[in-house]
């Protein structure tokens, strides 16, 4: 089975943990059949200062035979036309491709721009195609003409795959055949995600060895919920520190979170190493007592996996698959987004609580990726002996 993957959203030279969830379940399903990727990168003439401009257009990414075409894009410009373009970049290059190649699925990671320009290249090539339905959708709600794009291309998909019982429920919910959605929600690689010993994971990425420490990963763009952690932090007693890991996006910087940890009068109990390769992170939630994410909104989302993978208690706002994958209070707390007061009383509890490494992974149950691609192929799968087809919504 030759299954043509798409995600704008993937590990590059430039971003190397951009999208790594992507990468980890594609390359697990990699081992079962024959896959290859488009993730397609956005052109426009005058914008020189587009990093991405100089990637190849075609590479071996671990593995992975990965073609990055560039698509027109229109900086804050044409918002309503990402998809179109998307699909009028690949178009030629899949013609020519599938000669040699052809693809029995198209297999898109995001609803937008990747799922609704697949669902035009689909139905240009008359190939069955799937959409992976993450945090995007969400976004496209704010977006009316996105979200028409978006529902048609949900309807006409042979499977939606959703990572949490929400997003399969919003898509039943705007008239997709419940038949044909499936839940599988992100998996954890084990080989690097598992307990170690706390000092030793301090020393090893240079925190303190004898203060209380929260960690946080993630981008520090403020849908993450740093500001609403830093003031619950004010609140905690004054060896707790918090540890936030990555880097700079969506107008959110080291300079920003200083000035909010200043603002609370916290600025020397914030410790911010930047992005770091993922190698790393299982050091850092080892060497936590506790993981916190207080976004906004979220797909499946890995930081989570990964904690309660390493043993790490998580501290979560409810949303996206939060509350699917993470049992209280057997492995933590989850709190409402947005909100300090609930939040600091999740955090002192955790703090306080004397945690079971062995119980959090066992309560947790945790699938690994190659559990998750087995899941994903069943689902093709089902899609080749013709059983969703017959369900299209039109």
């Amino acid at each position: 089975m030759n299954i043509l993957s798409f995600s704008y959203c993937f590990p590059n030279k430039n971003r190397p943990t951009w999208g790594i969830f992507v990468f980890q379940r594609l390359k697990a399903i990699s081992n079962l059949v024959n896959l290859k990727l488009y993730s397609p990168v956005p052109w426009f003439p005058i914008y020189s200062f587009i990093k991405d401009k100089s990637l190849p257009t075609e590479e071996n990414w671990d593995g992975l035979q990965v073609f990055r075409p560039r698509f027109f894009y229109f900086p804050k410009f044409l918002k309503d036309y990402d998809a179109r373009f998307y699909a009028w970049g690949i178009k030629s290059r899949l013609k020519k491709f599938s000669k040699t190649w052809k693809p029995d699925i198209l297999d898109a990671h995001f609803i937008w721009p990747d799922g609704v320009g697949v669902s035009i290249l689909a139905r240009k090539f008359n190939i069955p195609y799937t959409i992976t339905l993450r945090g995007k959708l969400f976004e496209c709600e704010q977006h009316p003409r996105q979200l028409k794009q978006c529902i048609s291309a949900l309807k006409n998909a042979d499977a939606i795959i959703a990572v949490s019982r929400g997003l399969a429920q919003r898509a039943m919910d705007i008239g997709v055949n419940p038949n044909k959605v499936f839940l599988v929600p992100n998996g954890v690689d084990k080989a690097l995600f598992h307990p170690m010993d706390k000092i030793k994971c301090r020393q090893n990425v240079g925190l303190p060895l004898h203060n209380r420490i929260l960690v946080t990963v993630a981008h520090l763009g403020h849908r993450k919920g740093h500001h609403e952690v830093i003031e619950a932090l004010s609140y905690l007693p004054e060896d707790v520190k918090l540890v936030i890991v990555g880097g700079s996006a969506q107008g959110g910087t080291p300079e920003t979170i200083k000035r909010v940890a200043q603002k609370h009068g916290v600025q020397g109990r914030i410790i911010l190493p930047g992005p770091q390769p993922h190698y790393k992170i299982p050091f850092y939630f080892n060497a936590a007592d506790a993981s916190v994410l207080a976004s906004y909104r979220e797909g499946c989302p890995n930081a989570v996996l990964e904690s309660l993978a390493c043993g790490t208690p998580v501290i979560a706002t409810n949303v996206g698959s939060v509350k699917d994958i993470l049992p209280t209070p057997h492995c933590g707390f989850i709190v409402p987004p947005r909100e300090v007061h609930p939040l600091r009383q999740a955090l002192s509890k955790a703090i306080e609580t004397d945690w079971d490494k062995d119980n959090i992974i066992g309560v947790s149950n945790i699938k690994g990726w190659d559990e998750v691609g087995l899941e994903v192929v069943k689902i093709f799968q089902k899609i080749r002996r013709n059983e969703t087809r017959s369900l299209h919504n039109n």
